[in-house]
């Protein structure tokens, strides 16, 4: 059971696009046969996107390495506050500009929620896979994650006050907090209780001898975060899964919702994407003028890049149900489209980026720790 379900979260992960644009082509007529149903079920539907945007959360938090906070931003000082810088002033400012071309009000409301809320679960993953520096970016997604709590609903507001639209910024603060804060808080017990402190465990069980069982404590403490990776890796293909699964439904559940509107209206969906490509183009442009002015490394940019570009749009589409309208969800439905398109896009240009910026890039270099001699899974170490 459990090889099939990593191999249903690989083949998932390996065709994440194709399923995100069947499920929209069959949630959009389904939606529109049904549309007396979601007109008649408004508060069970609120209810449901919101409970699926939180699921959809939750194996991402679990994920988050929260330890690695303190020694990340120290050792990288000077691209932090530039990730910070894209991640709310640029994006968030962008999105407001591209957002005024959406003719429909709440629409453009939640295009600003969808490009103020935080890194997506995907995000670092990009980051491996471009061989980018992964403790920068965590680093900042977690940044992202305590800032977008305040300044997400900031944004909002801001924006919906420009266009003639009263929306309380209390309201949407509550939205994000349940949507956001509650997820990473479940999350991190969970980390500590599934992975910290079985570790734990696992380094006190006499069961297990390691080859030099009399170490010191700082190489104790590798050894620790060896086993903390190798569990983090048995179990990430079954939390990859359920948020892949979670997302796809709240997609579905968002886009046949408004269904009736994006048939009326075709070209609200035009007007989203082509926005988005915008604030994307700029983004890129900023990022690669500043990285090859201040000579940053290819690792570090790309450890920036894709945390601000990528974002968790469950969070946008919870804050568009619970305090700004149904609609206003359109985005985050929609933009899930675009982001691997971009991240994959940049991710095959790598070669050219690295030597745009005179870095070669590097491969990341496994955690090594010493093997462990048991008949247990966490026979080896590697945080994969």
């Amino acid at each position: 059971m459990g090889s099939r379900l990593i191999r249903l979260a690989s083949h998932l992960r390996k065709y994440l696009l194709f399923y995100v644009l069947l499920v929209i082509a069959i949630a959009i007529p389904l939606g529109y046969h049904y549309a007396w149903f979601f007109k008649a079920h408004v508060q069970q539907m609120k209810i449901l996107i919101l409970s699926l945007a939180v699921s959809t959360l939750y194996p991402s938090m679990v994920q988050l390495k929260g330890e690695e906070m303190g020694p990340g931003v120290k050792a990288r000082v000077k691209e932090t506050i530039i990730g910070a810088i894209l991640i709310f002033i640029v994006a968030p400012f962008m999105a407001m500009l591209s957002a005024t071309y959406i003719s429909y009000r709440l629409v453009a409301i939640g295009f600003v929620a969808s490009n103020a809320v935080p890194a997506s679960s995907a995000s670092i993953a990009y980051v491996m896979l471009a061989e980018g520096n992964v403790e920068l970016a965590t680093v900042l997604a977690i940044i992202s994650i305590v800032g977008a709590v305040g300044i997400a609903p900031l944004y909002v507001g801001l924006y919906a006050r420009s266009v003639s639209v009263s929306l309380p910024v209390s309201l949407l603060a509550e939205s994000v907090a349940i949507a956001l804060v509650l997820p990473l808080v479940l999350g991190q017990l969970t980390r500590y209780f599934l992975v910290k402190r079985r570790a734990k465990g696992l380094l006190r069980d006499e069961r297990i001898s390691f080859p030099c069982k009399k170490i010191t404590n700082s190489k104790m403490k590798e050894t620790t975060k060896c086993i903390e990776g190798k569990i983090s890796a048995n179990i990430r293909p079954y939390l990859s899964l359920a948020t892949m699964v979670f997302m796809l439904l709240l997609i579905s559940v968002l886009i046949a919702n408004k269904a009736g509107l994006l048939i009326r209206k075709p070209t609200i969906a035009v007007d989203i994407i082509i926005a988005q490509f915008i604030v994307y183009a700029v983004i890129i442009s900023l990022l690669l003028a500043i990285s090859k002015a201040v000579r940053m490394k290819y690792e570090d940019h790309m450890g920036i890049i894709f945390i601000a570009m990528t974002k968790n749009e469950s969070v946008a589409a919870a804050m568009a149900v619970m305090a700004i309208g149904p609609v206003a969800a359109l985005p985050a439905a929609l933009v899930p489209t675009i982001q691997p398109v971009i991240a994959i896009a940049y991710i095959a240009a790598a070669p050219f980026i690295a030597s745009f910026l005179k870095r070669k890039a590097k491969s990341q270099t496994p955690v090594k720790c010493p093997a462990l001699v048991s008949k247990t899974p966490y026979s080896a170490c590697n945080d994969s």
